[in-house]
């Protein structure tokens, strides 16, 4: 096979760019899977992929998508996977591969390519990957959540902001769901979070304070920056952590060291896939720890599917947040 169909991103330009054509078959390199994708996950890093501006950019032509679930076509003979295996993993494209998800193949990192298993659909294993995993990491590894903690999530309805919602609830924290419309909060409330706040009705700060005193946060999750941080980062209590998890509004903030000094907080960024050659177990433990959640109903993945053909109009919903829980393209 010398080439397969995929979304191809042929000039640094915004994603509306993206065309349906051929792409260049993959060759396998060291540590790397051949992934046939069934689903792909779609994520807001893949619109600052297209048009440059994500931390590492690969050589035009590629093919975004960070996330897939799949069968393994091409393996190394010494992997401990093996052709035909069912696998969810991030794709290369993170830094700087030229094959995403969005395609019929992608090419994944093995470290960072999880079996999934066989009572675990590929929908499911998509919407779960990256998401769960990433909370998972931010609040055991990063904050070291405890008991009874209150924690404020910012843009909770989304992917990754309903799953920390789920597995700060499994540790018995008390949660604070901050999202942007009504809507949203009809999403979040089967979760069960102890606060709901509309930030574009309600004042954040006031909200929270009269729920639970002035400066009672102690672990804040941000993936928004901007104003929504700096209303956030205010909430901490003494020796709070504010977890960084992304900055979804464009507007990458600036702390004052002398704030972070007299109110006795922690800033952690959470990079996940830092992971990959620092201890690889560890998130391979961790995962599939958030499968034997999913398997036994303590976590509920919320996500909507979408055929191929639709990728590109769903990136554009992302952008505008008008999306709830994930979008898998399924082929």
């Amino acid at each position: 096979m010398n080439e397969y169909k995929a979304w191809v991103q042929k000039n640094v330009a915004p994603y509306t760019e993206l065309e349906f054509s051929n792409m260049e078959y993959p060759k396998l390199n060291q540590n790397e899977l051949i992934i046939e994708t069934q689903a792909a996950t779609l994520n807001f890093a893949d619109l600052l992929l297209s048009s440059g501006m994500y931390q590492s950019n690969p050589e035009i032509p590629f093919v975004p998508g960070f996330e897939v679930a799949g069968i393994v076509r091409e393996c190394s003979s010494k992997s401990k996977f093996k052709t035909g295996d069912r696998v969810v993993a991030a794709t290369t494209v993170f830094r700087s591969g030229r094959h995403g998800s969005f395609g019929e193949f992608c090419v994944a990192s093995e470290n960072l390519a999880y079996k999934l298993p066989d009572d675990i659909s590929y929908e499911v294993g998509a919407a779960i990957l990256m998401s769960y995993l990433t909370s998972d990491f931010a609040l055991h590894r990063r904050a070291q959540i405890q008991k009874d903690e209150i924690i404020l999530i910012n843009a909770a309805a989304g992917g990754v902001g309903l799953s920390a919602v789920q597995l700060a609830k499994i540790e018995g924290a008390k949660v604070i769901a901050a999202v942007g419309s009504d809507e949203k909060i009809e999403t979040i409330r089967k979760y069960n979070p102890d606060l709901i706040v509309n930030y574009r009705k309600e004042n954040l700060k006031d909200t929270v304070e009269k729920h639970f005193g002035k400066r009672a946060v102690n672990v804040f999750y941000d993936q928004v920056g901007g104003d929504a941080y700096e209303q956030g980062i205010k909430l901490l209590a003494s020796e709070g952590r504010a977890l960084i998890v992304g900055f979804a509004s464009g507007n990458i903030p600036s702390q004052l060291l002398s704030y972070i000094l007299v109110k006795n907080i922690s800033i952690m960024g959470v990079f996940m896939i830092s992971f990959e050659n620092d201890d690889r177990d560890y998130l391979e433990d961790r995962m599939n720890i958030i499968f034997d959640h999913y398997t036994s109903n303590r976590i509920d993945p919320v996500f909507k599917t979408i055929t191929f053909d639709k990728v590109v109009q769903y990136l554009e919903l992302i952008g505008t947040r008008k999306t709830v829980g994930r979008i898998v393209a399924v082929r």
